[in-house]
């Protein structure tokens, strides 16, 4: 009896959230008000076809294929817009037959391989958006995320983004607007 009714609750739940979100083993980490962005930290540069107004709008479907919701966060410089996840923790595979460390790169352990593949990962993504000065309309998108490990060392390590995240939403983003691909650069 249990067993069904948790069956069919999960399948409810299937209804409802995204296919990547549940196939996650991910949660709010509950610090989502102190992401903001960080000009001197690594993202990524997308431009893309429309108005900023355009790109607001296609971008949070565009997590929600990631699987992650976003929302406005606050930001004194009018011309600029952003949009942040909370803060996620993700205790397994942030995607079903993906080894973590195709996303985050957290440095390695001798012994057991990439850190990212063997530890608990809390991370945000947060996405600025603004006008190009060439046209269209530029989202920069940074990644913010530490490994807590499960060896003999219990204190976290910072991540760093592969990439592969901001690079999925720039495409899902073109997508949206109807556009083709579009370039994504590194900025250090």
């Amino acid at each position: 009896m249990r067993r069904t009714l948790f069956l069919l609750a999960t399948l409810s739940l299937a209804a409802v959230v995204p296919a990547a979100a549940q196939a996650r083993n991910a949660s709010s980490g509950g610090r989502g008000g102190d992401y903001y962005f960080r000009p001197d930290a690594p993202f990524k540069r997308a431009v893309l076809p429309g108005t900023v107004d355009q790109v607001l709008q296609a971008l949070p479907e565009a997590y929600r294929r990631l699987g992650f919701a976003v929302t406005p966060a606050a930001n004194r410089d009018t011309m600029q817009k952003d949009l942040v996840t909370q803060y996620m923790q993700v205790g397994g595979q942030l995607y079903p037959g993906e080894a973590n460390s195709l996303y985050f790169e957290c440095g390695r352990n001798s012994v057991a391989g990439p850190l990212a593949d063997n530890g608990d990962i809390t991370f945000a993504m947060l996405s600025r958006v603004q006008q190009n000065e060439q046209g269209g309309t530029e989202v920069l998108t940074q990644v913010t995320a530490r490994v807590t490990r499960r060896d003999a060392s219990r204190y976290p390590v910072d991540c760093i983004s592969t990439g592969k995240l901001e690079d999925t939403l720039a495409q899902f983003t073109a997508q949206q607007l109807q556009a083709g691909a579009v370039e994504v650069r590194r900025t250090p």
